[in-house]
């Protein structure tokens, strides 16, 4: 029985999770960007969504670790990342607002920026989270064994972040 509310409970908040991505896509007007509102909401929440998927990939290789660390991992990577590291690549390459586009519309958004921006944001993700990643392993003995996994784990995570990010900007 606990199995089962512990179930329907994890797929209700994948749902309200899913909901609540598509929420920036219905955002209009001066108040702030989509983009900007997704970056919240990944920032707030979709984090412990993400660190739960790179747990999963560490022990599909056999790395037991835990999951908490990992998460907090996400969210430190995430908030320098996204706060930090891509709008200053994304400004010296060209786009004047990562959050903004330069625009509330979207329509002048640079896109060479965006890109250079994410994946600055993603080399930066590599080295803030491995420390913390190999804090998580259950196992240090494995150590050797983390940096593939680690890798294949964020790099799956960061691409498909960064095509929601892209799918919102083009709209």
């Amino acid at each position: 029985m606990q199995s089962q509310i512990n179930l329907n409970t994890n797929w209700l908040l994948i749902k309200l999770s899913l909901i609540l991505s598509f929420f920036p896509l219905l955002c209009f007007g001066n108040a702030g960007s989509s983009m900007m509102y997704f970056g919240l909401l990944h920032c707030a929440i979709l984090n412990i969504f993400i660190g739960i998927a790179e747990s999963i990939v560490l022990k599909k290789f056999k790395l037991s670790n835990h999951t908490w660390l990992i998460i907090i991992a996400n969210y430190i990577s995430a908030f320098i990342g996204l706060y930090f590291i891509a709008p200053y690549f994304s400004t010296i390459t060209g786009n004047e607002g990562f959050w903004w586009g330069g625009k509330n519309d979207n329509l002048g958004y640079g896109l060479k920026g965006f890109f250079v921006g994410m994946a600055a944001s993603f080399i930066a993700t590599l080295i803030i989270e491995y420390p913390i990643f190999y804090l998580a392993l259950k196992d240090r003995s494995k150590k050797n064994r983390l940096l593939g996994p680690f890798f294949i784990a964020n790099f799956i995570t960061n691409v498909i972040m960064t095509l929601v990010y892209y799918w919102i900007i083009v709209g």
